[in-house]
């Protein structure tokens, strides 16, 4: 998830006049006013400002397999599902393994219960939120100041590490949770290896602690929690969330979702948390979470378990560290949320193996962006 982005600065975007604009977004409107039957306004890449070829060139690169094994690609433009292709097998009903794209629906439900009032505060320690455990190991290095700010950004401070070894292997952390009795406290007593705060260290165990927090405030399991007050107001009926050791919901990587129903997910965020009329997502919360809160490096920033990018080369606009806006999993799942181009991407694959799983970081910026020619 360290992939250097392409230099595209040879590249230029050009737009149409203002009164094609318009005309664009009269088309299929600008929120998601009307979704309420359950399926997507539709249109040509055209009608959206859309360079049909462009999109044309990427969906035979992909077919051919230059990008890995990817199993779907769909992008929506001022609301309209312009472009929907599935591959190898894949098609629109079939569920996916989203893997750590369900991180950012669960820094939704944060948002969610914060509004609420049942999660009070972000800089909360978060050992306030475990009542039930009287002892933890390691207690030192600043660890006792660890707050819920710091696991939502991935500042955590503990030891983790899941790149460094195969999934398998004992040595992985996700391999060392997986054989937890409790994957909350196995979390919690990981020694110290920085002050909390002090840096980005991505950490998935983090994630699961997110899990413990709603399942303890809000008194029901995550998935729970999620079903009533985001999946169900979204209109998806057809998902499958994982659990782990004592029935925590597995908020790390543990979500199934049809390609159009992340879609969902990644209209409500562009539409500031709203869908079909109501506001599911606090719209502070959408702003928050999906804002520049810790450098990863040259290419990436991190919000509340938002991946976060510059969109670069188009033109009237000033690149910024949150331009787009980044759901990520393993293997090449994502959703990326572009604001200025009134846009969401989605796209699931299965490249676990001589692929990097980052291909799409690639060819978004490569040929969907690129592919605008009128706002």
């Amino acid at each position: 998830m360290t992939h250097l982005i392409k230099n595209l600065n040879n590249r230029r975007i050009i737009f149409l006049p203002l009164a094609a604009i318009v005309i664009l977004f009269v088309y299929c409107g600008l929120n998601s006013s009307g979704y309420s039957n359950g399926d997507w306004p539709t249109g040509s890449p055209q009608s959206q400002g859309l360079d049909r070829a462009m999109l044309s060139i990427l969906d035979s690169r992909i077919e051919a397999g230059d990008y890995g094994e990817v199993h779907s690609l769909l992008v929506i433009r001022n609301g309209c599902l312009v472009f929907e292709r599935y591959y190898r097998g894949y098609d629109s009903e079939r569920r996916h393994r989203l893997y750590s794209v369900t991180k950012s629906f669960t820094s939704a439900l944060v948002g969610i219960a914060h509004e609420q009032g049942v999660i009070d505060r972000l800089d909360r320690i978060i050992f306030d939120f475990f009542p039930e455990y009287d002892f933890y190991e390691n207690m030192s290095g600043g660890k006792a100041d660890i707050t819920l700010e710091n696991i939502l950004s991935m500042q955590m401070g503990t030891e983790w590490n899941e790149f460094n070894y195969p999934f398998d292997d004992s040595r992985n952390s996700i391999y060392r949770i997986r054989q937890s009795t409790d994957w909350v406290k196995f979390v919690l007593d990981l020694p110290m290896v920085e002050p909390p705060g002090s840096r980005f260290r991505y950490n998935t165990g983090a994630t699961m602690v997110l899990s413990g927090v709603i399942r303890n405030r809000t008194g029901n399991q995550t998935v729970e929690f999620a079903d009533e007050h985001l999946l169900e107001p979204l209109g998806i009926d057809d998902y499958e969330w994982e659990s782990g050791a004592q029935n925590l919901t597995n908020t790390g990587w543990g979500l199934w979702m049809r390609p159009r129903d992340m879609a969902r997910f990644g209209q409500m965020f562009l539409d500031g948390g709203r869908w079909d009329g109501v506001q599911v997502v606090p719209a502070g919360w959408v702003e928050l979470s999906t804002s520049d809160h810790v450098r990863v490096n040259d290419q990436f920033h991190y919000g509340y378990q938002w991946w976060l990018m510059s969109l670069e080369n188009t033109m009237g606009h000033s690149p910024s560290p949150d331009d787009v806006k980044i759901c990520w999993g393993y293997g090449g799942q994502f959703i990326f949320v572009i604001p200025e181009l009134r846009m969401v991407v989605v796209s699931t694959a299965g490249n676990y193996g001589g692929y990097s799983g980052e291909e799409a970081v690639d060819f978004v910026p490569e040929y969907v962006v690129r592919a605008v020619r009128g706002r």
